[in-house]
């Protein structure tokens, strides 16, 4: 299981608890989905939901929403505070499987494939792509970029594109970060139709240091 226990014990000190909608990705959802359109079988399929965040927001349109994540302890949260949707929650490592039965109209990923390594992120894209509706998207945010400082500040593993042990700063005791540049994401993401690639950078005073991100809209055609 690739999941990283880091996250487990990061949740259980009630840290990277959001509470509000990523704003980018209530834009990206609404501008290239029919979301807002959705009818009774319109669904939607969370990797990597976290704290639940954006489940408030999609649960606005759709009753059909689907959540999974590693942490045993934030799902049994969620189960909690989203009593109607409880049974769609799933404790499991999407790059492995995609334990549910319907297919997506709607994939959303908000930094959280970005925490594994390079064949698990393949393995996420194929189980992904084999769980979209034809005509399906999978919405994709903050893909960390090789331009972040992140970059050349933490530890390079055995895989290219992939860096460890931080202990400051926003990826510290995350385990492994994944960053991307644009040949990367065109290779790994050859199976869909790109939508919508976007590169964000953004100099962070007083620390000298750049945050750097992609978001993406792929489009199963097949």
């Amino acid at each position: 299981m690739s999941f990283s226990k880091n996250w487990e014990e990061l949740y259980r000190e009630n840290k990277h608890l959001s509470i509000w909608p990523w704003s980018n990705l209530v834009s990206l959802c609404l501008r290239f989905s029919p979301l807002s359109l959705a009818d009774d079988e319109f669904s939607v399929l969370e990797v990597g939901c976290g704290a639940g965040a954006n489940i408030p927001f999609f649960l606005s349109y759709t009753n059909n929403y689907y959540g999974i994540d590693g942490s045993e302890h934030i799902i049994s949260k969620l189960k909690d505070t989203f009593a109607p949707v409880k049974k769609n929650f799933v404790v499991g490592d999407f790059t492995e499987a995609l334990p549910f039965k319907n297919q997506f109209d709607l994939v959303v990923d908000r930094a959280a494939s970005t925490h594994n390594n390079t064949q698990s992120i393949r393995n996420y894209l194929s189980l992904a792509h084999s769980k979209l509706k034809t005509g399906g998207l999978l919405i994709i945010l903050d893909w960390f970029s090789t331009q972040h400082s992140g970059f050349n500040e933490g530890k390079a593993c055995s895989v290219d594109y992939v860096r460890s042990d931080y202990f400051t700063g926003p990826f510290a005791n995350v385990g492994v970060v994944h960053f991307f540049d644009k040949p990367l994401i065109t290779e790994l993401t050859k199976d869909f139709e790109l939508l919508h690639l976007e590169h964000t950078q953004v100099e962070i005073e007083g620390n000298d240091s750049v945050s750097a991100s992609w978001s993406l809209v792929l489009k199963k055609n097949s």
